[in-house]
């Protein structure tokens, strides 16, 4: 096995091999790291509402094992609608160039929940008129406030093997419930593996840790829930630990996905 690392410097000419050895090298890299990984968010791309847009940030996407890679933020405008708007990613395949198979992703707001089979949700809101859309949340229980809120419950995030939670929804849960004046061996275990991770926890390892909750529900049968059935439990925890209570806002659970 050979490794060819180009040298820069003075008076070097550097060969396009060289350059297809950077290309090949550092692209292969990132799809070794990621191959056990479903199609999904696999980092960054935070999402903020500003001024009648939302910010897509910088991050990487995975679709049909082609590691796409943002490099500068996205911009999607949105308006008011009354209804569930959810903010789609959507996949491209160009090989009409004899030079270079093209991939493109663009980012747009459908009001069909449903995805295409080229497609993967970032975040969805139901923004009511005269009303303005909010990216940040009081407390775990407040990320399912119905109206005029970011909801990344439903994103699709890659995982191995399968998809998993938001990080960002993960990492509120843990916050809270290593602040909760009551705690137990399994939830100190659980905030220290979300806190290392910085959210990002694989979907088994959160169906065991609701399953240590004594719930009568069998590891199979928490394993066909889908990600609102999930967050409604994680919230059900915190209920019972004393926290998670939001207020001041007008919330309303909706199990759409």
């Amino acid at each position: 096995m050979e490794i060819r690392v180009p040298v820069f410097a003075g008076r070097r000419i550097l060969k396009k091999e060289s350059l297809w050895d950077i290309r090949d090298y550092t692209y292969a890299g990132w799809q070794l790291y990621y191959a056990d990984y479903t199609d999904g968010l696999l980092k960054g791309c935070e999402i903020h509402a500003e001024d009648g847009r939302l910010v897509i940030g910088k991050g990487m996407l995975k679709f049909h094992d082609f590691i796409y890679l943002l490099m500068e933020e996205e911009e999607v405008a949105y308006q008011p609608k009354n209804r569930w708007q959810v903010l789609k990613a959507e996949f491209l395949e160009d090989d009409t160039n004899l030079d270079y198979k093209a991939y493109r992703v663009r980012f747009f707001l459908d009001e069909e929940l449903e995805l295409g089979e080229n497609q993967m949700e970032m975040c969805r809101f139901y923004l009511r008129e005269g009303s303005t859309l909010r990216d940040s949340y009081k407390n775990f229980a407040d990320m399912s406030t119905e109206y005029d809120t970011v909801n990344l419950i439903c994103a699709t995030v890659a995982g191995i093997g399968e998809k998993t939670l938001h990080p960002v929804v993960v990492k509120q849960f843990g916050e809270e419930i290593w602040n909760a004046k009551e705690k137990e061996t399994s939830d100190f275990a659980f905030s220290y593996m979300i806190a290392s991770s910085k959210g990002k926890i694989e979907r088994q390892s959160i169906i065991r840790y609701l399953q240590d909750k004594g719930r009568k529900e069998s590891e199979k049968i928490l394993s066909e829930w889908d990600n609102n059935m999930i967050y409604a439990e994680m919230e059900r925890i915190l209920r019972h630990r004393g926290t998670g209570h939001g207020k001041g806002y007008d919330r309303k659970m909706i199990y759409v996905e």
